[in-house]
């Protein structure tokens, strides 16, 4: 038995172990001193990584339903090697985050510090209707693009976005998070070797939205340099509410409130666990609201005039007006944002659904219109089926119609409008894209077109894509041409491996857009005449 003991150890013994030390990096920042790790990029280059630095305080307590706090200082050394909490959301059937969750994290190439040259700065605001997810852009190829990369997390749902409609608590506070976060890039990105007078943000969905509502609002003026928002506008029906107040006390009653008053609605939230706060959102709609084919339920809204507000007028008229921070700005969609749902386990995939829709199409189109009055919503939802069916009834036959005028309802016009209203009044560079590429990573492989989220696919995908393959090409270039825009406010200053089209400016006489796809097209007047259609119904 000895023997067999002794032979045990002698084979261990020989079994080669690879170990790999950990090597740390400190940084002092205005708050105090924080220790992040180096690591690698995909093509072995070394990146450090800081994760999970806290900008503002706890939103706990009486910081609950309030604007962001500037973090306090800290004493001796913080460890930031890991990505903070997600904020509190409803998962998988489950409700996960914790309300201490705003955190950044910072990526960038070799070493950090403040000789040398400083490097263009993204900041990465993250989507999920507003509800969901946390900052977790993968960072590897924008690093190996020698730009720092800063992931963010602000206050979703309620939490972010309750709103009372008076100065109790006047709204946004998960965009006011978002500029507290870029308050912080300001005073400490130099730190990390990165420049606080170039920074661009950026974002997809609800995250390219928010972008779009940093353009508009003065409290995030001077803040960032340039702007890319991807598959999301201010505009878009379902990133913003007239009627919000409306939506928090009829979320509360459905919780059993009982109160009057603003004040009293604020203290019946406070006092409800987070948890239960992100569950049964639906039940704050109105029976007209619950119609829409897609709607986020809490999200960013007009507040009252007072100091500190971050958005006092509906969006549309701002852009109307060129009310805004003219910037470097490009903004594009995929080409079929709702194929999803004429999809199998869609909304719109069954000939029941269909059915419904055809026959109370205006009123579930026209809950989504930005018109004024309800008669004048539904008159505009009418038009819109006479445009895309020809006074036809709608079949399964139609999918692919049903998705277009579905896309364009939710996304395409109200990133359209805005990148007409920048070419109007600024004098910036304007560029508008469509990603049309459908490959290993998309969500319908040999669909009809492109979905939600699968430009960011390709854009944030793990290393496992052949550089030589289409999708790798895909993703090379996208990450070339976002990066380029960021340093240069222009995505193809030159052409270089792996860009292989001028991708020219957009304005009204020559409406220059480009098709992101294999190989890359620059084309005119994207999705007209649909887009005209769209603009001419509303404001």
């Amino acid at each position: 038995m000895e023997t067999l003991r002794l032979f045990a150890v002698l084979h261990l013994c020989l079994i080669p172990v690879a170990i790999s030390a950990v090597e740390y990096v400190t940084v002092d920042i205005e708050e105090g001193t924080i220790r992040g790790r180096m690591f690698q990029t995909y093509t072995d280059k070394p990146m450090y990584r800081f994760e999970g630095i806290p900008y503002a305080e706890p939103p706990v307590g009486d910081l609950r339903f309030q604007p962001p706090v500037k973090k306090s200082a800290w004493t001796g050394v913080k460890d930031t090697l890991t990505a903070g909490p997600k904020c509190p959301q409803y998962s998988s059937g489950e409700a996960i985050g914790d309300e201490d969750c705003l955190y950044l994290s910072v990526f960038g190439p070799g070493t950090p510090t403040r000789n040398g040259t400083l490097k263009n700065v993204m900041v990465f605001i993250h989507g999920g209707c507003f509800t969901g997810g946390a900052g977790s852009a993968r960072p590897y190829y924008y690093v190996d693009q020698d730009v720092i990369l800063v992931n963010i997390n602000y206050r979703l749902g309620l939490l972010g976005f309750l709103s009372t409609g008076d100065e109790v608590v006047p709204g946004n506070m998960g965009l006011k998070d978002q500029t507290e976060a870029l308050r912080w890039v300001q005073r400490n990105i130099q730190a990390f070797g990165g420049d606080p007078q170039k920074v661009t943000i950026l974002g997809q969905s609800a995250g390219g939205a928010s972008v779009h509502y940093h353009v508009l609002s003065s409290l995030s003026k001077g803040l960032y340099k340039s702007a890319i928002a991807m598959s999301g506008s201010a505009l878009n029906p379902w990133a913003f509410t007239i009627n919000a107040t409306d939506r928090a006390v009829r979320f509360a009653k459905h919780l059993g409130y009982t109160g009057k008053s603003s004040t009293d609605l604020l203290n019946f939230f406070k006092s409800i666990n987070a948890s239960t706060l992100v569950k049964d959102r639906t039940a704050a709609l109105s029976e007209e609201d619950s119609l829409s084919l897609f709607t986020c339920v809490w999200t960013p809204t007009a507040e009252p005039e007072h100091d500190g507000a971050f958005l006092t007028e509906k969006p549309w008229t701002l852009v109307a007006e060129g009310r805004y921070n003219l910037v470097p700005f490009m903004a594009g969609n995929t080409d079929l944002e709702r194929v999803g749902h004429t999809q199998k386990g869609g909304i719109l995939s069954t000939e029941k659904q269909i059915n419904n829709l055809n026959e109370n199409f205006d009123e579930i189109v026209g809950c989504d219109l930005r018109l004024p009055t309800r008669e004048e919503r539904l008159k505009g939802a009418a038009s819109v089926k006479e445009f895309y069916y020809n006074g036809s009834d709608i079949t399964l036959k139609d999918n692919y119609t049903t998705a277009l005028f579905d896309s364009h309802q939710f996304f395409v016009e109200g990133v359209d409008a805005v990148v007409r209203s920048m070419a109007r009044y600024s004098s910036k560079p304007v560029y508008t894209y469509q990603f049309s590429f459908v490959g290993p990573l998309s969500a319908y492989r040999g669909g009809p077109g492109a979905a939600h989220t699968d430009d960011l696919k390709y854009m944030h995908a793990a290393d496992t894509l052949d550089s030589d393959s289409d999708g790798g090409i895909i993703r090379d270039q996208m990450i070339k041409m976002w990066t380029n825009f960021a340093k240069y406010d222009n995505p193809t200053p030159e052409l270089t491996s792996p860009l292989t089209e001028t991708w020219k400016e957009y304005d009204k006489s020559s409406p220059y857009y480009l098709e992101i796809t294999r190989p890359l097209r620059l084309k005119t007047n994207l999705s007209e005449p649909y887009m005209t259609f769209w603009h001419n119904l509303l404001p």
